[in-house]
């Protein structure tokens, strides 16, 4: 299924160039130099520039399967073969096993969880997994320049004028308020970083689950965790 996905998706152009995640000929390297280059050109030509860093919480184990299912039939994927993702992600089900030594007596016991129906996500490990969830996020607001490695996106919003930027801002937040409410999408962390500090607002933590919202003025540093 895999190689038959992967040249269909190329063929039609459906993966967005802004993703270096789980992509042949991109890395965490194209991506923070990507962004890094963006930076350089907003510094370089001194306009007012805000930074928007999110993580996904728990990305791969909390897609909704309806809305992923959505997905695939919206970029072509329809049909018997949507079915057949959807035989490939429903009616599956998990335990948890653990093994205890007794350093005493040798002894080792085992613990097993009752077996629970899977309800979203995808299967980790799988070589379906990562592409599934790059389907799922591939659609997310382009309203500013964005560049993605797997769930952690980053934005960086410019303008050279302070309130077409916070206009900018809003209308960005707004969008990713919307896509984040319709896929049911958790925020594990957010945080803005920019060289605005003409009483720039950002707050993305209204309607979305957000629990990290730090705002720092003045940092021209781009950090890579």
């Amino acid at each position: 299924m895999l190689n038959r996905l992967i040249p269909f998706l190329y063929e039609n152009k459906i993966l967005t160039e802004a993703q270096n995640g789980f992509r042949k000929g991109k890395c965490i390297e194209t991506a923070v130099q990507s962004f890094i280059e963006r930076i350089q050109e907003a510094l370089v030509t001194g306009v007012h520039s805000i930074g928007i860093f999110i993580d996904v919480t728990k990305a791969c184990d909390t897609l909704n399967h309806t809305v992923l299912l959505g997905k695939l039939s919206s970029f072509g994927i329809s049909g018997i073969t949507n079915l057949c993702f959807k035989s490939y992600l429903t009616n599956r089900r998990q335990r948890i096993e653990i093994n205890q030594s007794d350093s005493s007596n040798g002894m080792v016991s085992s613990y097993r969880s009752s077996c629970r129906e899977i309800k979203q996500g995808v299967p980790q490990g799988s070589v379906l997994g990562p592409l599934l969830f790059l389907l799922y996020i591939n659609d997310l607001p382009y309203g500013a320049t964005l560049v993605m490695f797997a769930d952690d996106i980053n934005m960086l919003v410019t303008d050279s004028d302070v309130g077409a930027l916070q206009r900018e801002i809003d209308s960005v937040i707004t969008e990713l308020e919307s896509w984040f409410t319709h896929t049911h999408t958790h925020i594990y962390g957010i945080k803005f970083l920019g060289n605005a500090n003409h009483g720039i607002s950002v707050n993305l933590c209204n309607s979305v689950h957000c629990e990290i919202l730090n705002f720092l003025e003045n940092v021209l540093q781009l950090f890579v965790f």
